[in-house]
């Protein structure tokens, strides 16, 4: 869902100056992760074209009586997810951490209409591996993301739906130059209610990117009530992953729900001024499939069990101008993540 992603890019991967004065240099077109996305589609449309010959969708779920509106609510959310060892094309092999808490305060002037204010922090510690080549030593150890963004959700007469997501964040290395590592702009889009249970429009996404160039992308707002049992939804999906998806959910019972994900995630952070690239820039581009079960602790919030594969990934480091020194594909590896939200 990036401009990286819609092309293949072609580069010289896990190359140093060392490696240049030795080997000729040689054209290397990156596709793992097309082969990611192709996979990530395979599954979404396996599951739609195996719901759609089971069942026709049914629009009991919109009639069902709401619960009182209370105007003011906050909400608080917390996770941890874990990303095991994977080995680089390159040399050596990396692993992931993360913790991420986020806490928000909304208003909401009836079920359409709302404006709320969410601020969040995330700690990502990344494990590398490798005593010599490319990328020893490590590149940069630990990551902090803090994010302040403001959701707003406004009906248009009886069927329309605008939702806007404007957001500032900070992604730096420990010690690095907060004011250096600042990214924002917004996600935005309209919806359209074809049906009761069934709505989908047209959105897109215009986010800065430390020493890129602005990323510009479409996206499809989907909110599908294919039955009592299956929901289809774009949005955040699991605890502590990043990136938009998409979530198809099959519910056990009035507690009870299973969910399967797909999701393109880029991760671009501003590195320190004592580490091998001075005040340089990292990143970690995947694709993703999750599968979770979730628990709905009546209507207070609800805590999610998950696990799943990124099926491709490339690690990157750039210079303090964003040119390219170094970059290596990744082997596919699981992880598994915990996330648990209440509201009040």
């Amino acid at each position: 869902m990036n401009n990286s992603l819609n092309s293949e890019k072609a580069s010289d991967h896990g190359r140093t100056l060392e490696v240049y004065a030795k080997h000729p240099k040689d054209l290397k077109t990156i596709v793992p992760l097309k082969d990611g996305i192709r996979s990530i589609g395979k599954a979404l449309i396996c599951c739609s074209l195996w719901m759609a010959g089971q069942m026709v969708a049914e629009d009991e779920i919109a009639k069902m009586p709401r619960p009182p509106l209370k105007r003011w609510y906050q909400s608080f959310e917390t996770g941890a997810l874990h990303q095991f060892g994977t080995d680089m094309d390159t040399a050596g092999d990396f692993g992931v951490s993360r913790f991420m808490a986020r806490a928000s305060i909304g208003y909401r002037k009836d079920f359409l209409n709302s404006t709320s204010l969410s601020f969040g922090y995330a700690h990502t510690s990344y494990q590398f591996n490798a005593l010599t080549g490319p990328w020893a030593p490590e590149p940069w150890g630990g990551v902090h993301t803090m994010s302040l963004s403001a959701p707003i959700r406004r009906s248009f007469g009886s069927n329309w739906m605008l939702l806007a997501i404007p957001s500032l964040r900070t992604i730096s290395e420990d010690n690095a130059d907060l004011g250096q590592s600042i990214v924002g702009g917004i996600i935005t889009g309209m919806s359209y209610q074809v049906r009761p249970g069934l709505s989908i429009g047209p959105g897109f996404g215009v986010l800065t990117q430390l020493e890129d160039s602005v990323n510009v992308f479409p996206i499809v707002l989907v909110d599908w009530a294919i039955s009592k049992k299956f929901k289809l939804q774009t949005g955040r999906g699991f605890g502590a992953s990043q990136g938009p998806g998409l979530v198809l959910s099959y519910a056990l019972n009035d507690s009870w729900n299973l969910m399967i994900g797909g999701r393109m995630e880029r991760f671009r952070l501003r590195l320190n001024s004592n580490g091998r690239v001075p005040n340089g820039v990292g990143q970690d581009r995947k694709a993703s499939v999750s599968f979770g079960a979730q628990y709905a602790m009546g209507k207070v919030g609800f805590i999610t069990l998950y696990t799943g594969i990124n099926l491709s990934g490339e690690l990157e480091l750039n210079d303090a101008s964003g040119n390219e020194i170094v970059a290596t594909d990744y082997d596919s590896t699981p992880f598994v993540g915990l996330n648990a939200s209440i509201r009040f």
